[in-house]
């Protein structure tokens, strides 16, 4: 085999101003697209997110209306309870002494023993 020499020259020149600036243009208008799509999809959340802030607040506002008239209904029931509680023990008291009565009598009918 023989050994053969080449040479060449390799001349590199850099891209023109002409072609960065279009290559920097095609670049931030990619970019740019891609913002607007974000801003647009995140706007859209946005809305979304802040439409069901509100509903839950309504609703949040609603249950704090409806716990209040419950504590009001528990404590008019809580009352109520413990009044016919009362009447209840009453009652059975009355009853007690009433059918005392009626078995062995009034005390001015058992010839006046417990009278003074």
């Amino acid at each position: 085999m023989r050994e053969k020499l080449i040479s060449y020259r390799v001349t590199v020149t850099p891209p023109s101003a002409e072609v960065l600036f279009a290559g920097r243009r095609r670049r931030a208008k990619a970019c740019q697209k891609a913002i607007e799509d974000d801003l647009t999809s995140a706007k859209q959340r946005l809305e979304a997110a802040s439409n069901q802030k509100g509903s839950l607040q309504d609703q949040i506002a609603k249950l704090d209306k409806q716990l209040a008239e419950k504590k009001k209904s528990l404590e008019v029931v809580a009352k109520e309870e413990s009044w016919l509680k009362t009447r209840v023990d009453l009652r059975m008291q009355q009853e007690g002494l009433l059918a005392t009565r009626l078995t062995k009598g009034w005390a001015d009918e058992n010839g006046g023993t417990n009278s003074k």
